[in-house]
């Protein structure tokens, strides 16, 4: 994947070698031996942040490492981890910036072992509120609000189309549409709608050739698709074709009286019957419970029983 635009420059605060892949759309570069903030618009590379010099945060995909993700190559170029405060307690996850110099940027975040795919949108849904939840709509689709919070940025690393520092707050409001989020991070310098996709951990992994097994993911992520429909619609599927030789089995037992007198009972038939049922009807169970999980930490969790 050849990139237009590299260039090779010196960091002004350590001297260290600094390679700009996309030249005409970084704003921002890391010195990957300071960690500096630098301005990459500046010939000089202007120092924007001093910036203490150990590895607080290792990515997990490599810098500079490449893949195929959605049929397109990309390249991890940036890397960023941010945090929210939520409750006394500190919430941070991951942001790998992917370049590709036709196709642009796109970002990967990824929290406890859940991964996301997004990508800028220039056009901003429209939005309405229903009760005390608002929801807006976009290509189509209505979108949840799930919950809004004040996002720190908390360790920058490689170079980024946009200006950013170490610490740096905005606002973000998350709307959901299993398996798809739309995110709107306001600053002062601007408001910025992107829409992720979430994306297996497996698919990550076999994408940039990881030699190292996912995080296996932990609890529920907010776009996160419930896998319990689907199955309660294949269980139903089976429990219909399983319960209709039992009730015609029953019928002609009534009619021609095919069984013994040990089986004259009806009961076995209803338990069979009712052993058909059962697993759809835990698997709606599993698919409610998994809702309530994916909306606890949202800002509209449900009543605890």
């Amino acid at each position: 994947m050849a990139a237009p635009g590299v260039a090779g420059l010196a960091c002004p605060n350590c001297g260290a070698a600094i390679t700009i892949h996309a030249l005409q759309q970084t704003q921002t570069v890391v010195c990957p031996s300071c960690h500096a903030v630098l301005d990459s618009r500046d010939q000089q590379l202007r120092v924007l942040q001093q910036y203490q010099a150990q590895m607080r945060f290792a990515p997990e995909i490599a810098l500079g490492t490449r893949g195929m993700l959605r049929g397109d190559a990309y390249e991890v170029s940036g890397f960023q981890v941010r945090t929210v405060r939520q409750d006394q307690t500190e919430y941070y996850w991951r942001v790998y910036t992917l370049w590709n110099p036709y196709k642009g940027y796109r970002h990967l975040m990824e929290y406890d072992g859940h991964w996301c795919d997004f990508t800028v949108s220039r056009i901003a849904p429209s939005e309405l509120v229903s009760g005390r939840q608002p929801y807006v709509t976009f290509d189509g689709t209505t979108f949840q609000h799930f919950r809004t919070t004040t996002v720190t940025t908390e360790f920058i690393l490689g170079e980024f189309p946009w200006e950013i520092r170490s610490g740096d707050r905005f606002t973000m409001r998350e709307f959901v549409a299993p398996p798809r989020m739309l995110a709107e991070e306001v600053t002062p310098a601007a408001t910025v709608w992107t829409l992720g996709h979430y994306v297996e951990p497996g698919m990550i992994a076999h994408a940039f050739k990881l030699t190292d097994r996912p995080q296996a993911p932990k609890g529920i992520a907010p776009c996160q698709p419930n896998p319990y429909p689907a199955r309660r619609n294949r269980r139903l599927r089976l429990a219909i074709a399983a319960a209709i030789p039992i009730v015609l089995a029953l019928l002609l037992r009534r009619v021609w009286e095919l069984y013994s007198e040990g089986m004259a009972s009806p009961w076995p038939y209803v338990a069979l019957l009712a052993a058909c049922a059962a697993p759809p009807f835990f698997a709606d169970r599993d698919a409610t419970r998994f809702e309530r999980g994916r909306w606890s930490a949202s800002d509209y969790a449900p009543d605890e029983d």
